[in-house]
């Protein structure tokens, strides 16, 4: 669902426009109507789930581009809509989809709302790309802090491959090094970067990024270890490991 905000001095022009928005469109919800550059600027700055706005060049209290000055952020698609055709270049200064005369042709309004929604879909499979490699890359920055009786270690926990305890004691099992900690398992269970673990057997925590595959006799993990798998928890621990 798509959300529309218009900013239209004009009653028979905001009416005139959000009917045909309506008869066009099944897919949107018109969140708001304002006559003005200060109830709209207001609403736009308070709600950022805005996807696309129609502003009217000219409005009671001043020009729209006096608005757009005055949000903290851009984070919608516009369409200008005006009686006037000399603020065109303006419009495409502010980077807007499109620049629709009054009154408004349906088949120009509709080229110019589907151009918009093609450009928000781009915008947001965009943005869920950066926000996956931005989470990708935290997980690979994260790292905890293990003491030992010699060193200070500072492991990435991406190259944690299992937790194994022995005892009192847990063996840190990674990539490039095994480090014996003096720490129960429980310990590290607990650690908050390490929540995407999971505890597969009383003696064993490992990482699902590392996994093989699984078996009733145990778990294949990279560079040839293996970890046991708890019977009363083999159905469970499958299952966290299709969804990680």
């Amino acid at each position: 669902m798509y959300k529309i905000v218009i900013i239209e001095d004009e009653f028979n022009a905001q009416e005139a426009l959000s009917k045909m928005l309506k008869l066009l469109y099944q897919s949107i919800e018109i969140i708001g109507i304002f006559p003005s550059i200060h109830e709209g600027g207001a609403f736009l700055n308070q709600n950022k789930d805005v996807d696309l706005i129609f502003l009217d060049v000219e409005l009671e209290d001043g020009n729209s581009f006096e608005l757009l000055n005055q949000l903290s952020s851009i984070h919608f698609k516009i369409i200008f809509t005006t009686g006037l055709e000399n603020y065109a270049i303006d419009a495409i200064k502010r980077n807007a989809v499109d620049y629709l005369l009054k009154p408004i042709d349906p088949n120009e309004l509709k080229i110019a709302v589907d151009k918009a929604f093609v450009q928000i879909e781009e915008q947001k499979k965009a943005t869920a790309i950066i926000s996956q490699f931005e989470e990708e890359q935290k997980e690979k920055e994260q790292k905890i802090i293990v003491k030992t009786a010699d060193n200070t270690h500072f492991i990435e926990v991406n190259s944690i491959i299992l937790f194994e305890s022995e005892g009192a004691y847990t063996k840190i099992v990674c990539l490039d090094q095994t480090i014996l900690a003096s720490k129960h398992l429980k310990y590290f269970e607990n650690i908050e970067e390490l929540n995407a673990f999971i505890r597969v057997h009383h003696s064993f925590l490992i990482n699902p990024s590392h996994v093989i595959n699984i078996s009733k006799t145990g778990i294949s993990l990279t560079e040839g270890y293996m970890a046991k798998v708890s019977t009363r928890k083999y159905s469970q621990v499958v299952q966290q490991l299709k969804t990680t």
